[in-house]
């Protein structure tokens, strides 16, 4: 498999991450992240988090809110360097608000991945915000 495939599988498992995390299950988006000290998180609460143990924190708020829904991407585009890669997405979802009501959201993201032992694993996420979800 050549890395820009490898870069687009580990960007799907963000999504299939996300989507678990929205069903409570953090599993998946633990194995996903780097746990470095050097991750950063701006998502679409509005947070601006470094370093895993921070970054964590807020996936467990996340899934604490049981947003339920699914996220999909829409398009993607990937660029990979030495060791490096980002893309860039745009994606569709349904969660529920801060009243409980399903909404339709498009947003763009960017992630950004690092090779460590082998693995694709992500450093840098950040997200159109959402003012609903601010916490």
């Amino acid at each position: 498999m050549d890395e820009k495939q490898a870069v687009g599988e580990a960007a799907d498992k963000f999504f299939a991450a996300l989507n678990a995390m929205f069903i409570g299950d953090l599993g998946p988006m633990t194995d996903l992240w780097s746990h470095a000290d050097d991750v950063v998180y701006m998502g679409p609460a509005g947070v601006f988090l470094t370093g895993w143990p921070a970054v964590l924190e807020d996936w467990e708020k996340q899934a604490a809110l049981n947003l339920g829904g699914e996220i999909h991407t829409t398009q993607r585009h990937v660029t990979v360097g030495d060791g490096l890669a980002v893309t860039h997405h745009r994606a569709e979802t349904t969660n529920r608000d801060s009243d409980g009501n399903m909404v339709n959201v498009t947003m763009r993201g960017t992630n950004v991945f690092r090779k460590e032992d082998g693995t694709w694993k992500m450093i840098a996420h950040h997200s159109d915000p959402l003012a609903f979800l601010e916490y």
